[in-house]
């Protein structure tokens, strides 16, 4: 009982690195702990911060300082040695809106960060999708491999013995062998294709994977077109360099500031007038003050125009990728229907090599056709099997491709 438990122990690690995982396991777990997702919420973070920032922007500000002054030479008003301490408290009364420009812009900012970090959600879900069903693809194609080797080492059996009575030449059974190795060297070369495919997965999804589960993507009905998240980013950035202009406009409007300071002074090293302390000890400062820009030679102004023409600049590229996006969002609607056609044709030709493969079989068995027309009708019914498994998983792909595409996020369609 306690080596059975023992066994069981040590199998765990074992059985946890075997896990399987489904495309919705694999894409919810990136969505956590993708390293380059995590980036980008933090610099999302770092924006919503700078808009605290600049709401912390209105409110009045409270300074404290001291200095320390030592005269090699002092008078009756200028005494050897002064300690001041003050406490300043200032606060913006107008300032023709700059503040208000800015905070709108930092929000623009950040709500851009926002659709950056959901784009790129959206990218590695792509991503992930492409290399879990290109890995099935792979997996599809080493199993028709492996049905063919099995089909081959029979067949090497049976003209081996053939060959021992006298009723086939070795040359035949050599020409078996070769195609059994070379078929052999082509399953290798698929493992490792799907030991780096299931590596990449678990390098985005930050989850080791040994095993993928079935996995479909919901089949697309009454899609309705959006706005890549990169169209959205630009819409953004614009609004941003609005108001980033309109800060700089407000350059050219009063500035309206008060401030009030009080200062504590103590002095050493002072001259005796006779009169008494004539040296005040603390002192309280109010001051109202507006200043407004006259002539800067344009400078504001130029500024302002700048940015204009970039924010002008930005919405001439939205406009193409707008384009581009729709164009692409046909074409993949009608790549489905091409791969839907695609597959039909696949399963056809699949019932038709396996019915021919199973007619030559028995004719070679019989000796009615040569190895060499067997080893073609072998192939084609591999090549077959792999076809539709390819084609299959080649029509996930592009239904993913579809809702990307159409705005939307593909792992909402996972099942």
């Amino acid at each position: 009982m306690i080596y059975t438990r023992l066994l069981l122990l040590s199998l765990l690690p074992l059985f946890a690195f075997s896990q399987t995982y489904s495309l919705k396991n694999l894409v919810q777990h990136a969505n956590k702990n993708n390293k380059n997702i995590y980036a980008k919420e933090l610099l999302s973070k770092s924006k919503l911060k700078e808009v605290d920032a600049q709401k912390s922007t209105f409110w009045p500000t409270l300074d404290v300082g001291g200095s320390y002054t030592h005269l090699s030479q002092n008078s009756l008003v200028s005494p050897g040695k002064t300690t001041t301490g003050y406490v300043n408290v200032a606060m913006d009364i107008y300032d023709g809106g700059r503040k208000e420009a800015l905070q709108r812009a930092k929000e623009y900012a950040y709500e851009a960060s926002l659709f950056e970090r959901k784009a790129f959600e959206k990218s590695v879900t792509l991503d992930i999708v492409n290399r879990f069903y290109t890995v099935k693809k792979y997996q599809a194609n080493l199993h028709a491999l492996r049905e063919k080797a099995k089909d081959l080492h029979a067949h090497i059996k049976r003209m081996q013995k053939f060959e021992g009575a006298g009723l086939a030449m070795q040359d035949e059974v050599d020409k078996l062998q070769a195609v059994y190795d070379d078929n052999d060297y082509s399953i290798e070369s698929i493992k490792l294709a799907i030991v780096t495919g299931l590596d990449n997965i678990g390098l985005q999804s930050g989850q080791s994977v040994s095993k993928l589960k079935k996995s479909y993507i919901k089949e697309p009905k009454n899609v309705r077109f959006e706005p890549f998240e990169s169209i959205k980013i630009v819409d953004a950035n614009v609004n941003a360099l609005q108001e980033n202009a309109k800060a700089i406009d407000a350059g050219y409007q009063p500035q309206v500031k008060v401030e009030n300071t009080y200062s504590k002074m103590n002095y050493g090293d002072t001259v005796d007038s006779g009169f008494g302390d004539i040296l005040q000890d603390h002192q309280n400062t109010l001051q109202f003050s507006v200043n407004m820009r006259l002539f800067d030679n344009g400078k504001m102004k130029k500024e302002k125009e700048a940015l204009q023409y970039q924010k002008l600049a930005l919405q001439s590229e939205n406009e193409q990728m707008l384009s581009k996006q729709k164009m692409n969002f046909k074409l993949a609607k009608k790549q489905m229907k091409t791969i839907r056609t695609q597959l039909k044709s696949a399963k056809s030709g699949l019932r038709a090599a396996t019915s021919s493969y199973r007619t030559i079989m028995k004719q070679y068995e019989e000796g009615l056709v040569d190895h060499v027309t067997y080893l073609d009708a072998l192939s084609d019914k591999s090549a077959a099997l792999s076809r539709v498994k390819e084609v299959a998983y080649d029509y996930e792909i592009t239904k993913s491709i579809y809702y990307y595409y159409a705005g939307k996020d593909p792992k909402e369609f996972i099942k």
